[in-house]
C-alpha cells in the first residue's frame, strides 16, 4: 500500500533529514559567533547575546513569509499547475524583498535606540558591542530573509538537499571569517558580525541563482521584471503573518528573559548566552518535521488527497 501514496518512506527521509540538518545549521549561525567572540571577553560575547536575541524575532518574521510561499507553491505542485507556482513564488520573493529592506531601514534608523529600550541599564562596553554588532547584521536582513525565501521555494519542489548543501557552505564560511577577522585581524566584534554579513549575503546570491534553473519545477528569471499581484501577496500574508505571530510569541518570550538578565550585569548576560548556545539545538528536528510538512500537506491537498494530507500528519507527529 506504500508505494500507492504520494511519498514512500525513503521519499518522507530524504525530503527530512536535509531540512533538520539545515535547521540546525541556521542555528550554528549566531552560536559559532557567540562561541569564538567569547574568546575576546564578556562584554564582547553579552552584546553578541542581546543583539541575537532580537535578530531571532526578526529571522521568525522572514521565516513566516517563506512559510507562505512553500504553502502555496506545493499545492500549485500538487495541481501540476507549474506556472502559478512559478508566478507565486516571485511574489514571494518581492514580498521577502519589501519586507526586509524595510526592516532593515527602520533598523539603521532606530538601533540604538532599540537597545537602549531593551537593554538600557547594561554596562557601557556591553552596550557598545551590541551597537557595532546590530548595525552590521541589520544590513544582512535582505540577505536572510531571501535565503529563507529561495530555500522555501525549493523544498515547495521537494528539493530539501540543495538548501542545506548551501547552509553547509555558509557555516564554513561564517566559522572561517570569523576566525580570520577576529582573530587573524583582532576585529572582535566587528569582525563576528561582518563575517556573519558576509555568509548571509552568499547564502541569498547563490539560492537566487540557483532558481534561475529553467530545468527546475518551480524556477524565478528575470527578478527586475517582477511586478506585485495583490491576490497572491493577500494569500501569501495571509498565511505567513499568523504562522509569524505564532512563533514569535516564543521568541517573545526569550526576549524578555533577556532583559530581565540584562539587569543582572555582565557576567550574568554571559552566562545566559554560553547556556543558549546548547538550548538554540533543542527543538530543531521537530522545527524540521514542520517544516517539511508544508511541502508534504500542500502537495497533497494540490492533488486533492485530503486523508494522504491528514494520514502524513499523523504520520510525521508519531
Amino acid at each position: 500500500m506504500e508505494d500507492k501514496h504520494i511519498f514512500s518512506n525513503r521519499k518522507l527521509f530524504l525530503l527530512l533529514i536535509p531540512i533538520i540538518a539545515e535547521q540546525f545549521l541556521n542555528s550554528l549561525m549566531g552560536m559559532a559567533d557567540s562561541m569564538m567572540v567569547s574568546n575576546v571577553g564578556a562584554a564582547a560575547l553579552s552584546g553578541v547575546s542581546l543583539v541575537d536575541s532580537i535578530n531571532n524575532l526578526v529571522v521568525q518574521a522572514f521565516n513566516a513569509m517563506a512559510t507562505g510561499g512553500v504553502i502555496i507553491c506545493s499545492t500549485y505542485i500538487g495541481q501540476k499547475d507549474k506556472n502559478r507556482a512559478r508566478e507565486s513564488a516571485r511574489q514571494v520573493l518581492l514580498v521577502s524583498t519589501l519586507i526586509s529592506v524595510t526592516m532593515m531601514i527602520l533598523g539603521l534608523l532606530f538601533r540604538m535606540q532599540l537597545l537602549r529600550l531593551i537593554f538600557g541599564t547594561v554596562d557601557a562596553d556591553v552596550m557598545e558591542a551590541a551597537g557595532i554588532y546590530f548595525l552590521l547584521t541589520i544590513l544582512s536582513y535582505p540577505g536572510v530573509a531571501l535565503a529563507a525565501a529561495g530555500s522555501a521555494i525549493f523544498r515547495a519542489q521537494s528539493n530539501t538537499r540543495l538548501p542545506m548543501n548551501i547552509a553547509i557552505v555558509s557555516n564554513i564560511l561564517n566559522v572561517a571569517g570569523n576566525a580570520l577577522l577576529i582573530w587573524g585581524f583582532g576585529l572582535g566584534v566587528y569582525g563576528a558580525a561582518l563575517a556573519t554579513l558576509i555568509s548571509r549575503i552568499f547564502s541569498a546570491v547563490v539560492l537566487l541563482a540557483f532558481l534561475r534553473n529553467d530545468k527546475l519545477e518551480i524556477f524565478v528569471k528575470d527578478y527586475h521584471k517582477i511586478r506585485p499581484d495583490a491576490g497572491k501577496i493577500k494569500r501569501i500574508l495571509a498565511m505567513g503573518i499568523p504562522n509569524g505571530i505564532e512563533n514569535s510569541m516564543f521568541q517573545f518570550g526569550k526576549l524578555a528573559i533577556q532583559s530581565s538578565v540584562s539587569l543582572l550585569g555582565t557576567a550574568a548576560i554571559a552566562a545566559q548566552s554560553m547556556t543558549n548556545i546548547f538550548e538554540n539545538v533543542n527543538g530543531v528536528a521537530g522545527i524540521g518535521v514542520g517544516i517539511g510538512l508544508m511541502t508534504i500537506v500542500g502537495q497533497c491537498l494540490g492533488a486533492g488527497r485530503k486523508d494522504e494530507a491528514i494520514y502524513y500528519t499523523k504520520k510525521m507527529i508519531g
